[in-house]
């Protein structure tokens, strides 16, 4: 980061602990997406499917017996499917929730077997939170639910329905609580999951807990030891995505759940670098980057005239330079948002994004949220166009470096989005054969890993891989240097005059000296031992000679 820039790099390897909990869910109704469901079983959500549904040829199973357990789920959905194979996700999720109400309601689910089986909650549907109210205020919303229920009706079978108010106060709750599945690594949605339980725990842009999935079943794991994960109250989890800026959060939110955030990251002075600008005066005269805030209290030197003033140059920003900057997070969130629109190759999209990068960044700084998002939407580009390897391992490197920082301060205790930046930064020193900055990164990067997920998963393995890889080259690399100096005393002695500070040498000669007097303690220590060895030897010489 710049210098100048704002102090998010103060968030530095935070402790965490070696106790990682953990607490399981399970859920009242699941679905796969459109985009998977005809590639996961739609039981366990595995990734090997060999069997079709054959009735309505749409359902996949990976074994005949997912297929017999997921039957009472299926049978929901079976009959509608077979009417209209393209039905999404949000219609047969509510046909599945209405489904499983309903046997619920009339009783039969104590007379399936299985019913509860690895499903069990606290909560019935109808106790979850609902904004019934607020949806009913939002047209968008509810044209939404019209049209996933006038479908629903249309297709579904007769004995699973329900009036449009009972149905709309379980699409309300769906829609308020729902949660999203992820594959076994962690890095894509594959489903919906309507978790009755989980759904009890409140949401924090600074969270101290993260869910994920293994199959059906979601796991809360604390980021740390002092999370008390049976405490509904001071454990928090986030419902949106971090990187975006107060006010982008505050938005999502509002827009989805149907509240304003005033969480411990929201009402902290520090979240307002993210919308940081570089003040134009200081970078003009001798390209200092100094950060100046546009948002919280603390950014008007007059409240009154809401006058904004570089505190380093005292330069008061001019109205067009802060409407300028402020456009320029517009355009790039629109860039971001609109890129693929406009082009898929590779080449072009970087270039879209470079034109944002190049016009902004002499107005943004890296504390910027709008400006980091731009960079990390270019990293994963670099891999899909044409440059020589290390070429794009610099590259790639120099956008990593550039984000840390913001990724520290968004990504708190032990995140996992966090380990996988140092991850993919480790992998990225090791092909550059930096052994020392891939040591320190995937040392970070694993013991994130090992706490969150344990020492058998496998991103903890593949993490330690790369870590014993790292610490084996810079160990056998030391071992060599080494033994090169000590048939080289001259170079050894010329090296460590040109290299080391004064206080560098008086510390190592200080050292040198402790090692001497502690082999010297050690010397005398082994001496003395011996000595009394051999005169507790001897002193057992007369009963030896008695015996004989």
């Amino acid at each position: 980061m710049s210098s100048g820039d704002a102090p998010l790099e103060a968030v530095g390897v935070e402790k965490i602990g070696s106790k990682p909990k953990s607490k399981e869910f399970y859920p009242f109704a699941y679905s796969l997406i459109d985009s998977t469901k005809d590639h996961f079983c739609w039981t366990c959500l595995g990734e090997t499917v060999v069997l079709t549904c054959d009735q309505c040829k749409v359902a996949r199973f990976c074994s005949k017996q997912c297929q017999v357990s997921g039957a009472f789920d299926h049978k929901y959905e079976c009959g509608a499917i077979q009417k209209c194979a393209d039905l999404n996700t949000d219609e047969r999720m509510l046909i599945r929730i209405i489904g499983r109400y309903k046997d619920i309601l009339d009783g039969n689910d104590k007379k399936i077997d299985g019913f509860y089986t690895n499903r069990e909650s606290g909560r019935t549907v109808m106790q979850i939170w609902e904004h019934c109210a607020d949806m009913k205020k939002d047209e968008h919303a509810m044209n939404v639910f019209k049209k996933i229920y006038d479908r629903v009706k249309q297709f579904a079978d007769k004995n699973y329905l329900v009036d449009e108010e009972v149905a709309f106060q379980l699409h309300s709750r769906n829609f308020i609580n729902r949660h999203s599945i992820s594959n076994v690594d962690y890095l894509r949605e594959i489903g919906k999951g309507l978790y009755l339980d989980l759904c009890r725990y409140d949401h924090s842009c600074r969270p101290n807990a993260i869910y994920s999935c293994n199959g059906t079943v979601a796991k809360l794991r604390a980021l740390h030891d002092n999370v008390d994960l049976e405490n509904v109250e001071t454990t928090h989890y986030t419902y949106i995505e971090l990187p975006p800026c107060k006010i982008q959060r505050r938005h999502m939110l509002k827009e989805t759940w149907y509240f304003e955030c005033h969480c411990e990251r929201c009402e902290d002075q520090e979240d307002n670098w993210l919308t940081a600008v570089i003040c134009p005066v200081c970078i003009s005269k001798s390209e200092f980057h100094k950060t100046v805030k546009l948002h919280g209290q603390e950014a008007y030197a007059n409240p009154q005239t809401l006058e904004i003033i570089c505190d380093r140059c005292h330069t008061t920003l001019e109205r067009e330079y802060i409407f300028l900057a402020l456009d320029g997070m517009r355009t790039i969130r629109k860039t971001i948002e609109s890129a693929e629109d406009v082009s898929t190759e590779p080449v072009e999209l970087l270039k879209i994004y470079q034109g944002a990068l190049m016009s902004y960044e002499r107005v943004l700084p890296m504390s910027n949220a709008y400006f980091c998002q731009l960079i990390a939407a270019m990293i994963p580009l670099l891999s899909r166009v044409s440059m020589t390897k290390k070429e794009r391992l610099v590259a790639s490197l120099d956008l990593h470096f550039k984000c840390e920082p913001f990724v520290r301060y968004v990504y708190r205790y032990a995140h996992p989005s966090k380990a996988m930046h140092f991850l993919q930064m480790g992998q990225l020193h090791l092909e550059l054969h930096n052994d020392k900055d891939a040591a320190r990164y995937l040392i970070e990067a694993h013991r994130i890993m090992d706490y969150l997920f344990g020492a058998d998963h496998f991103l903890s393995k593949q993490t330690k891989g790369f870590m014993d890889h790292a610490l084996s080259s810079l160990m056998q690399f030391q071992r060599s240097f080494v033994n090169v100096l000590e048939k080289a005393p001259e170079a050894k002695k010329a090296l460590e005059e040109r290299l080391l500070t004064k206080e560098e040498k008086k510390a190592l000669k200080d050292a040198e000296k402790n090692k001497k007097k502690r082999n010297n303690k050690k010397n005398k220590k082994n001496a003395e031992t011996n000595k009394k060895t051999i005169d507790d030897d001897l002193g057992d010489l007369p009963e030896l000679v008695a015996d004989l």
